[in-house]
């Protein structure tokens, strides 16, 4: 378990964070993600391949991540009957690295089945300036 002072200090951390997305300021949000770790999960019956676990919402597909391995762990042991079978594997990642492959049609959940779980819509992850390639296809 995390020591009082550590829950404090990830929980203002956190603030920062519902406060940019709630006046949805995409600079701020992005500024905040490039900053942090972020441990990932990954699921899959084969070795070879290493992928980020993605939940499917409502809305979108979101990225699942965590801001240490301890939220990664409490995760996977809450959802163990749902993946029996399934290889576990938890990878550490820097901010700018999560956001370099994100597509702009996913979004993020952070500490997802804690009391702490933020979810980022897609369209506070795109840069203002980045061109939006899926839209051109479309």
């Amino acid at each position: 378990m995390q020591s009082e002072e550590a829950e404090n200090e990830f929980e203002s951390r956190l603030d920062g964070l519902v406060a940019a997305i709630e006046a949805e300021d995409k600079p701020a949000i992005l500024d905040w993600i490039r900053s942090e770790h972020f441990t990932l999960v990954s699921l899959s019956n084969d070795e070879e391949s290493l992928s980020a676990m993605i939940l499917e919402t409502e809305e979108f597909p979101a990225l699942v991540a965590f801001l240490s391995s301890e939220h990664a762990e409490q995760f996977v042991d809450s959802i163990s009957d749902q993946i029996e079978g399934e290889e576990v594997d938890l990878f550490e990642v820097e901010g700018e690295d999560l956001l370099a492959p994100l597509s702009s049609e996913f979004g993020l959940l952070i500490n997802p089945e804690s009391d702490d779980a933020v979810m980022i819509e897609p369209k506070l992850l795109q840069s203002g300036d980045a061109v939006d390639e899926d839209d051109d296809e479309a």
